[in-house]
């Protein structure tokens, strides 16, 4: 499945994407990937395409902010975490062109295909990313789908790195808990700054995103006030 979002959504995503080492490229390669979504998102999508739910919400210098207008979030703030619509896979940025996405719903049994099916493998051609090294053209990106439940506006947070993916990781784990034991809630969070002194000293402390689960929502009465008491929180700070 191939997602193309607005153009405005699109530079700011390809803007967050440049921050955490993503790079455009000037080749590409037709991936047949069977569309079973249903009839009406396929429509939806045809008529107004999207990949990003809401507002982007990006990781940078150490705080959460919203792309658009690059105001900081609040680390008091609570978002309900719509687990279950979490898509996962490739994206591959084009210097004048929409990008190429192979993206699925994790909790669909969407299964990313092997890097090196994807062809651009030739180190040679890729164009150098922010360190000066050849970057791969082709990312590993994962959306976290948010939602605010005072205004029930949505929010997409977006990770290409490997802190970033780990630390939804971790969140999805805490959140596959919760259904194995027969809950249907989702989890209620607050984005929280955590990170690690790096090996090189000369880098020091890395920051790094984490998710601090307060408490729960009912699936079925999203939009609704979350349970955020003692009783509800269940202590369960989501590391990086």
């Amino acid at each position: 499945m191939s997602l193309i979002q607005n153009p405005e959504a699109e530079r700011r995503e390809r803007k967050f994407a440049a921050e955490q080492g993503a790079i455009a490229a000037t080749t590409t390669k037709a991936i047949a990937v069977r569309d079973e979504r249903p009839a009406v998102d396929r429509y939806l999508d045809e008529v107004a395409p999207a990949s990003i739910v809401g507002r982007l919400i990006k990781f940078k210098k150490g705080k959460f902010v919203i792309a658009d207008d690059e105001s900081e979030i609040a680390d008091s703030e609570d978002f309900i975490c719509l687990a279950d619509m979490t898509m996962i896979g490739w994206v591959k940025f084009k210097k004048d062109a929409p990008p190429d996405r192979i993206m699925g719903l994790l909790y669909d049994d969407f299964e990313m295909p092997e890097r090196k099916t994807l062809g651009d493998l030739d180190q040679s051609q890729w164009e150098l990313g922010l360190d000066n090294r050849p970057a791969d053209p082709w990312q590993h990106h994962i959306y976290l789908v948010l939602q605010k439940p005072a205004t029930q506006e949505f929010f997409t947070f977006a990770a290409s790195t490997v802190t970033g993916r780990r630390s939804i990781g971790n969140l999805l784990r805490h959140y596959n808990r919760t259904l194995k034991m027969g809950s249907t809630d989702y989890p209620v969070i607050r984005l929280k700054l955590s990170g690690f002194n790096h090996k090189d000293e000369r880098v020091g402390w890395v920051p790094t995103p984490a998710f601090a689960v307060v408490g729960k929502a009912p699936r079925h009465a999203v939009g609704t006030v979350p349970d955020t008491s003692r009783a509800a929180d269940m202590d369960d700070d989501v590391p990086f």
